[in-house]
């Protein structure tokens, strides 16, 4: 932990430096004092760049986050068994000591740390009266309410993966320390965990506290989909409290940017709405307005060797992994439906395998991960509607239409498709299931939903008693934190 917040520190100081440059192609990092760090608004933009480029680290939400969420579950095989490139996640054989779960725990409490650095100076130099002429009160808002977010959303991921689900004991597992003060000189790593209902409530502050600071939307579709604006925050809350098994807050967060019928636009903001076809999200430029949040990347800036969603889904990859096609994705994907149109076709070992044919640029690797879809707050919002009363409604039917009969038109339901809730619901499970391949969503639905993680490629199932349903704690966490207790695997 000490390493992390002296990393987090010196990699924000350098993007002050980098002022306004683009985080897209940040500049070589170089230390800056931190007394000089809200000294221009170009140091200022630079340091809310750079929380962004934490998050974007290859490490993270630059595409390793997704493929670890993706190949715990049952849709992928792998082709090599690369303890590198994830096979002990694969095969549920993690121990504390691998790379990954070290890796992943530290570029999460790295960007952390970095933007509570960044809160802590932005408040104290707006305290002090620093910012008056550099920045306005508009700009201050908008810059403490990303920062927030970020934060938010880096407790959420951390969740996902170290902690018990919400709805095993409604929160009353071990959940993660709660940094939420600078750590600059390295000390203090003493932390106990918090239980994931405080992280969760931590969660729920940080999003609520930004919403009203947050800018209404960005001048262009590029800012619209790379930074933080009010539609994002509601955008994952609905994915928060969907978490939580909160329905009604589901509900009231979604109608906020889903109209109660079609056409599903965003009635404020930031014009969200499903992109008219499937294959258009992932073609370049990325920022058609479904996409209600991305991590960019360019030739020039790239999530790094073995960690582009582009190297574990394309065929050309030596360390990609192929569709199951025994997975219920898979099998329940019509040979029409887009989703699978979009898949693209290799062969491992003399046999034709398929995989997700969502990043394209294999070459290069500068396609977009995604991190929201506008797809999603529509499934979310259909499936809080029908578990909230248990009665399917024809609102939840056509929001749960609007993302099936975009990719194929001829699977349309109706409401008499549907014997009861429990029909509706798995319904809403298997689209979110085919949709979402390779989006790190399919070992988050099994466990919020306290579901068994099932076989695949000889392996046995992984049920919610089973001490490797979740990862480990790091060996680096418990070595340097007292106060921190492991997960029993």
């Amino acid at each position: 932990m000490k390493n992390i917040l002296k990393i987090s520190l010196i990699l924000l100081m350098a993007f002050a430096v980098a002022g306004c440059e683009d985080y897209l192609n940040p500049v070589p990092e170089t230390q800056l004092d931190a007394s000089l760090a809200f000294e221009t608004k170009e140091r200022i933009v630079g340091q809310v760049n750079g929380l962004y480029a934490f998050m974007k680290s290859g490490a993270f939400l630059g595409g390793r986050y997704f493929v670890y969420n993706d190949i715990r579950a049952d849709n992928f095989i792998p082709k090599s068994t690369n303890l590198v490139t994830g096979y002990a996640t694969w095969n549920h054989s993690l121990l504390g000591s691998r790379d990954e779960v070290q890796n992943l725990w530290g570029a999460i409490y790295s960007a952390i740390n970095a933007i509570n650095i960044f809160i802590e100076g932005l408040d104290q130099n707006k305290t002090d009266g620093n910012l008056e002429g550099l920045i306005t009160d508009a700009e201050y808002n908008q810059y403490k309410s990303e920062a927030l977010t970020l934060r938010a959303m880096c407790y959420f991921d951390l969740l996902q993966l170290y902690a018990q689900p919400y709805n095993k004991d409604n929160g009353a597992s071990p959940g993660m320390p709660l940094r939420l003060t600078a750590n600059i000189i390295g000390g203090n790593n003493d932390l106990a965990r918090s239980t994931v209902a405080q992280t969760y409530t931590q969660i729920l502050k940080d999003l609520n506290d930004a919403e009203p600071l947050a800018a209404a939307t960005y001048a262009n579709a590029l800012l619209r989909t790379t930074r933080i604006h009010k539609n994002t925050i509601i955008a994952f809350k609905t994915r928060v409290y969907l978490h939580m098994n909160n329905w009604a807050a589901v509900k009231t967060e979604a109608a906020k940017i889903v109209p109660a019928a079609a056409p599903y636009v965003a009635p404020t903001g930031a014009p969200l709405a499903l992109s008219s076809t499937f294959a258009a999200i992932w073609a370049s430029p990325y920022t058609t307005a479904e996409s209600i949040l991305s991590m960019p990347f360019t030739a020039t800036n790239l999530a790094g060797t073995q960690n582009s969603l582009a190297h574990y889904n394309h065929p050309s990859s030596s360390e990609s992994y192929y569709l199951n096609v025994t997975g219920e994705a898979f099998l329940a994907l019509n040979a029409a439906d887009a989703r699978r149109v979009l898949f693209q076709t290799g062969t491992v070992s003399g046999v034709t395998r398929y995989f997700v044919g969502k990043w394209q640029s294999y070459t290069v690797q500068s396609d977009y991960a995604p991190v929201l879809r506008y797809a999603e707050v529509l499934l979310n919002y259909a499936e809080a509607l029908v578990k909230d009363g248990n009665v399917v409604t024809q609102q939840a039917v056509d929001l749960l239409n609007a993302v099936r009969t975009r990719s194929y038109p001829a699977g349309a339901y109706t409401l008499a498709s549907f014997a009861d809730a429990a029909a509706f619901n798995a319904a809403v499970m298997l689209e979110r299931n085919i949709e979402f391949l390779g989006e790190g969503h399919r070992n988050m639905d099994l466990l919020r939903t306290m579901s068994t993680i099932p076989s695949k490629g000889g392996l046995p199932t992984v049920p919610p008693t089973s001490a490797s349903y979740i990862w480990p704690i790091p060996d680096s966490e418990i070595s340097t934190n007292k106060l921190m207790t492991g997960n029993g695997n």
